[in-house]
């Protein structure tokens, strides 16, 4: 539980008080980071300086009571700026992220994933595997409840282009959902035949 106490030590810079701070706010972090890095250690960079901003705005925040929902966005943000940088990095040596570019106008239509076996772990690691900007809409948007507008801001693309790498990342997702259920059911189908036959031959 986060306490005033704990805050005020931090903004003291009391060594053990951030350590409980940070050792509270870990589980959300690298949850956060997991889902908008592409590697493990990205992912702790993320947090490491997510936690170091967290640390050096403690001031700022107003509301105990709002803490986690604060230490999310500067999370997210930071997870979006480090990709930033690391697309400009890119473009910089004629490498790119993806390949996207779209003068579409699609409008967004909701995916029913109603009746999927898959547990969120799964669903995240298939996020995971979309294109990199598309990954990132998706996250900011469908997931972390960012408007079009915002997710067009931090990600420096239009809100039109950020529509499109929703859908575009629905029907992928969806596709990829689909792919990975009917691989499981196969699996368990053969199993169950192999079981069967194997009672049949008295095994």
């Amino acid at each position: 539980m986060i306490t005033q106490l704990i805050i005020q030590g931090c903004i003291n810079n009391d060594r053990r008080c951030q350590r409980i701070l940070y050792e509270q706010c870990y589980p959300l972090m690298i949850k956060i980071s997991k889902r908008y890095c592409s590697n493990e250690e990205d992912a702790i960079d993320t947090l490491n300086t997510s936690f170091m901003k967290v640390i050096k705005n403690l001031n700022s925040l107003e509301d105990i009571n709002t803490f986690f929902g604060w230490v999310k966005q500067i999370t997210v943000r930071t997870s979006i700026d480090n990709f930033r940088a690391k697309k400009i990095y890119n473009e910089r040596n004629k490498f790119t992220l993806d390949n996207e570019h779209s003068n579409a106008s699609n409008t967004l239509q909701a995916t029913d994933f109603t009746g999927l076996t898959l547990d969120k772990n799964e669903i995240f690691s298939l996020i995971n595997q979309l294109p990199n900007t598309t990954k990132e809409v998706l996250n900011l948007v469908a997931i972390d409840g960012y408007s079009h507008k915002d997710a067009a801001e931090m990600l420096d693309i239009s809100e039109e282009n950020s529509r499109w790498h929703l859908s575009k990342g629905r029907k992928l997702l969806a596709q990829k959902i689909e792919t990975l259920n009917n691989y499981n059911a196969n699996y368990i189908n053969n199993n169950d035949i192999g079981n069967e036959k194997n009672m049949e031959h008295g095994k």
